[in-house]
């Protein structure tokens, strides 16, 4: 749109300059180039009329997403509410990470809405096992590893979301080769899911779970250390570590939905507790404005 618009504007301000200097010329051909005129000021003025219903479009369908990757959110914080927020901090984290590796845009953008969409599948784990306080036996540990499977399938057939299914299906593989499902070694991993095993593994390290009381900072630290060319990625982990360790790692992102926010992209804010905050769409504003401590203690990745 914007080449066309500026060849459009070029042609008009040639045909215009061509008209104020037509004295010489006849009546007819001043008819003619001021015809001329008014016929490119039109289709410049339709093209950016197409333009803007355009922007409208992309803007409804980023609304339409939005409320579907935050349904679905929805559904793993209500099936498990003691990782309440862990979806939200995993996508923060695999973002602030990814963009730290400076992986291309677009790899950044899957990789975040599969941190959200990543336990999707526990949603198919009976609640004896998935809210049970004693350590589960290997019989249970069998039913939770199906999750994986569950998350992919049932979020394969969106349009768009074919890579983020991808990620989700092999966020538990080791990179020795002996996780699950299929037990992928080293880089036949995709590089998505080898990001998203190291921010899942380091936020569930952190924040505890129902039969396990959480780590310290140091200790998981050690731990992601010690594992590297283990359970994870040993660059990756190395690479990892300098990221935890570098202080005021801040993105400005929608913290309800995770979008990486240009400046151009702040068309929605409100205020809690004294600071501005921005969303890349009304629904996650709206979202926001229900409850509000939730995605703040939420955005905060580390």
């Amino acid at each position: 749109y914007l080449t066309i618009s500026g060849v459009i504007l070029i042609s008009l301000s040639i045909v215009s300059i061509s008209l104020i200097q037509a004295d010489a010329y006849s009546l007819i051909h001043r008819l003619f180039m001021l015809g001329l005129v008014i016929f490119v000021f039109i289709a410049w003025c339709a093209l950016i009329w197409q333009f803007y219903k355009a922007l409208l479009a992309k803007q409804n369908q980023i609304e339409i997403l939005m409320g579907l990757k935050l349904a679905l959110s929805s559904l793993i914080d209500m099936k498990d509410s003691y990782t309440e927020g862990h979806s939200n901090r995993v996508r923060n984290l695999a973002r602030n990470f990814s963009e730290f590796l400076r992986l291309p845009s677009e790899e950044v953008e899957n990789i975040s809405v599969a941190g959200e969409l990543h336990d999707i599948g526990k949603i198919g784990i009976p609640d004896s096992i998935l809210k049970k306080t004693e350590k589960i036996n290997g019989q249970e540990y069998e039913i939770i590893k199906n999750h994986p499977k569950l998350g992919a399938e049932s979020i394969r057939s969106i349009h768009g979301f074919e890579a983020i299914a991808e990620i989700i299906l092999h966020h538990h593989e080791k990179y020795d080769g002996t996780g699950y499902p299929d037990r992928l070694k080293g880089d036949e991993i995709p590089l998505g899911s080898r990001v998203l095993s190291i921010v899942d593994a380091y936020d569930a390290m952190f924040h505890g779970r129902a039969y396990r009381k959480p780590y310290t900072n140091e200790q998981i630290l050690e731990i992601i250390h010690q594992e590297g060319d283990k359970q994870f990625d040993p660059l990756l982990s190395k690479e990892f570590l300098d990221f935890i360790n570098q202080e005021n790692i801040k993105l400005q992102i929608d913290p309800v939905c995770g979008m990486r926010l240009g400046e151009k992209q702040k068309n929605f804010n409100c205020r809690y507790i004294g600071q501005n905050y921005f969303f890349c769409s009304q629904i996650c504003a709206q979202k926001f404005e229900e409850s509000p401590e939730k995605f703040v203690l939420g955005s905060e990745s580390m």
